[in-house]
């Protein structure tokens, strides 16, 4: 009975095509997922300088944490091929879990420089894999022609994630001073969204994601065939045809704006406090 049970938390798979309120409501919780990990990716900016005083860092090493970090979710991004094994929905569940366990429990509790980099590179290698099994969920979750939306829907995440700390800091520090209890209530929150995605969150069995991928692909085939369009050809030299201006110029402005997007959010506080004396409080809440 225990053994059924411990199989039904572990395998989350559906069998079936949800229906349109079932797949609103994953879609749902899957974007809470990714609000909630964003924010807690962001919350050590909220009170860098604390953290450089309270641990005795220079601003480079601090930079140096926040590289590394950056790094292990790229390192942990090439190994998300496991949800396929493990079930995108275990990842996105029990990474939460494990984030979030580690921002309240972990983080707050570093008694060094070095222990406190380590654990933030944990939450960002953990957030790495969480972060490519979510988006896998909302394609799965939504039709070919409202996937557009669905993802645009997904990139609220970084952008919530974001807010909610600026907004979050900006309210609470002038009462909890401790740069501790910003990485506490970012936890704890991660939490609440880890018991609702618990009994909530589920994802396409591979056979019907299989069923699904062929299906799409053989109406992009008839289109294709139908506009007169040479499919042999067109699937020729795939690196060549991705090569080009229309793909290379959107991909380099937008990584150039996260460049920008990633330094606002990681050093602002430390630039508004330091060279025009704001408070944390105030620093954060020109983030808003």
């Amino acid at each position: 009975m225990n053994l059924a049970g411990g199989v039904r938390v572990w395998r989350r798979q559906l069998d079936c095509y949800p229906a349109s309120s079932a797949r609103y409501r994953y879609l749902t919780v899957v974007v809470l997922t990714t609000v909630v990990l964003y924010y807690q990716q962001y919350v050590g900016g909220a009170v860098s300088p604390s953290v450089l005083a309270f641990f005795g860092m220079s601003f480079r090493f601090y930079l140096s944490v926040v590289v590394v970090s950056n790094a292990a979710g790229a390192i942990a991004s090439l190994v998300a091929g496991l949800a396929d094994r493990w079930g995108r929905a275990n990842i996105a569940l029990y990474g939460l879990l494990a984030a979030s366990l580690t921002t309240t429990l972990g983080i707050p509790n570093a008694t060094g420089r070095f222990e406190y980099g380590a654990l933030v590179s944990v939450v960002g290698f953990i957030e790495g894999m969480v972060l490519v099994a979510t988006p896998a969920l909302v394609r799965d979750f939504s039709p070919q022609l409202g996937r557009g939306r669905a993802m645009g829907f997904w990139t609220l995440g970084p952008v919530m994630g974001s807010l909610m700390v600026s907004e979050v800091a900006s309210n609470t520090l002038p009462h909890l001073h401790a740069w501790q209890d910003q990485f506490h209530i970012a936890g704890l929150t991660g939490l609440g969204v880890f018991i609702l995605a618990f009994f909530t969150l589920r994802e396409l069995s591979p056979s019907l994601r299989d069923q699904l991928m062929v299906s799409i692909r053989e109406r992009a085939l008839l289109e294709a065939r139908a506009r007169g369009i040479d499919v042999r050809a067109a699937l020729e030299h795939p690196w060549r045809q991705m090569l080009g201006p229309r793909v290379l110029l959107p991909s380099l402005g937008v990584g150039v704006f996260l460049l920008i997007y990633y330094a606002a959010v990681a050093f602002f506080v430390i630039y508004f406090t330091s060279v025009f004396g704001f408070t944390q409080a105030q620093a954060n809440g020109l983030g808003d």
